[in-house]
């Protein structure tokens, strides 16, 4: 090998280790509450969701002391009320109300800017991917509001700060943003309109630093 050629491969691994000694791994645990909403419904007065929990796994690789990129999955089960009234003219009063379930898994995919004296404050923005799990009608009225499609993606952004635990377990809390920008109305004879979803989260991850 040429003297010019080893000195490249020096200088490459040289750099290269460099940079892998920065990477650190974070596997962590989420916790925190949620409200959802539809924009676009046409035919519907209240399209809110109930303040329902979620939980989930994140994975967090850190590149630098103040990037890194952020995934992971989340379990979200989405709560409807209702009520339902049978005949409006004659009984203005609703007859019954009740609740509606939808389940969803939720994987972001975000980039994280910490800044701050001691880097615990921190942005994230990036992406996100809803899966449609399956509907919970309720027992005595079985048609669900709206029959969703399987996949939703829209864009996030949050703001949070963290918290040293020890030296190699940290607390991160953050209010996140998802704003859906997929139509997820499935069956446009039963709802009417382009509907895409919005969810303000507060979540709590506890990390572990591999």
């Amino acid at each position: 090998m040429k003297r010019k050629d080893t000195f490249y491969l020096l200088l490459f691994l040289f750099t290269f280790s460099g940079l892998f000694s920065q990477v650190k791994f974070n596997v962590g645990a989420n916790f925190g509450g949620q409200i959802s909403s539809l924009k676009g419904v046409e035919n519907e007065t209240e399209t809110d969701f109930s303040l329902v929990p979620m939980f989930g796994v994140n994975l967090e690789l850190c590149i630098s002391p103040s990037v890194s990129i952020i995934t992971g999955i989340n379990f979200e089960r989405w709560k409807k009320k209702r009520e339902i009234n049978l005949d409006p003219s004659v009984l203005p009063e609703p007859i019954f109300s009740f609740t509606e379930g939808y389940d969803f898994y939720n994987v972001p995919f975000l980039i994280r800017y910490k800044f701050g004296g001691n880097k615990d404050f921190f942005i994230d923005g990036g992406a996100f991917m809803n899966y449609f799990n399956k509907g919970r009608p309720n027992d005595r009225f079985g048609s669900l509001f709206i029959q969703f499609e399987d996949y939703n993606l829209g864009a996030v952004l949050g703001v949070g700060k963290n918290f040293d635990l020890t030296e190699r377990i940290d607390l991160a809390i953050q209010l996140r943003n998802e704003l859906g920008f997929t139509d997820v109305n499935k069956y446009e004879w039963e709802v009417t309109g382009d509907v895409k979803t919005n969810t303000t989260r507060l979540i709590a991850t506890v990390s572990y630093q591999l």
